[in-house]
């Protein structure tokens, strides 16, 4: 989220930056359910409230969801466009802890990704132990 509403080098990255806002914040008053008291995320919410407002009109809608799975189109930089499939699993044992899942949604997409792993790749030796085989 903070990227997202924050950064202004990644202002078009999110193809659907409306959406994801929105669905963002649902999933902020989700936590914000669960967790009143914490302060740090009443800290970043008074953050993003001040400085997007973006932010400030999406909260103003007290819309609650967490979105479990979906869709992600992107433009990159480097690659262009592309989109990723993402899922959110969240333990049972510890449903406050998240893992989210994100994979290339198309053929397109995947090949997109692999230009960015090689790229980081020549930048960066360590990153090739973290490539997907091709």
């Amino acid at each position: 989220m903070w990227l997202c509403l924050l950064d202004p080098a990644l202002r078009e990255f999110y193809v659907e930056r409306e959406r994801v806002i929105r669905e963002g914040v649902a999933d902020l008053r989700a936590a914000w359910a669960a967790h009143p008291d914490d302060q740090r995320l009443a800290d970043l919410i008074g953050e993003f409230t001040a400085h997007s407002e973006e932010f400030a009109r999406a909260w103003d809608r007290h819309d609650v969801k967490v979105q479990g799975r979906g869709n992600e189109p992107l433009c990159h930089p480097e690659v262009g466009p592309l989109v990723v499939t993402y899922e959110v699993l969240m333990p049972v044992q510890d449903p406050d802890q998240r893992i989210v899942i994100y994979r290339a949604a198309d053929a397109d997409s995947q090949t997109a990704l692999n230009r960015l792993m090689a790229g980081a790749a020549a930048k960066n030796p360590r990153a090739a132990e973290l490539s997907p085989p091709s």
